[in-house]
C-alpha cells in the first residue's frame, strides 16, 4: 500500500516541463526506497532463517526472533519516509 502511495507522489511529481533537478530528485528518491527495500528484504532472509533454526531449537525464543524480525523491516519503513521527504523537497 505504501509503495502505491509513493507511486503516485512521483507520477504526480513529474510534468511534461520538468527540469534536470527534478529528474535528480526523483531518481535519488527511487534509489532511497529500492536500496532500502532490497537491504530490508536481504536482513529479513537472513534473521528469518536463523529465528527458525533458533526457534527449533529452543521453541521459547520464537518471541524474540520476531520482534528481531520487525527491527529488519524498519529498514525499509525509514527508506520510504526518506523517500517521501525528498520529493517533499522537490524544485517546482
Amino acid at each position: 500500500m505504501l509503495e502505491y502511495a509513493l507511486l503516485l507522489m512521483l507520477q504526480s511529481a513529474v510534468s511534461s516541463q520538468s527540469s534536470f533537478a527534478q529528474g535528480m530528485g526523483l531518481l535519488a528518491a527511487g534509489l532511497a526506497f529500492g536500496l532500502a527495500a532490497v537491504g530490508a528484504g536481504i536482513a529479513m532472509a537472513r534473521i528469518g532463517s536463523s529465528g527458525l533454526a533458533a526457534t527449533a531449537e529452543k521453541p521459547e525464543l520464537r518471541t524474540w526472533s520476531i520482534v528481531i524480525l520487525a527491527f529488519g523491516e524498519t529498514i525499509a519503513i525509514y527508506g520510504i519516509a526518506i523517500a517521501i521527504l525528498m520529493l517533499g523537497r522537490l524544485p517546482s
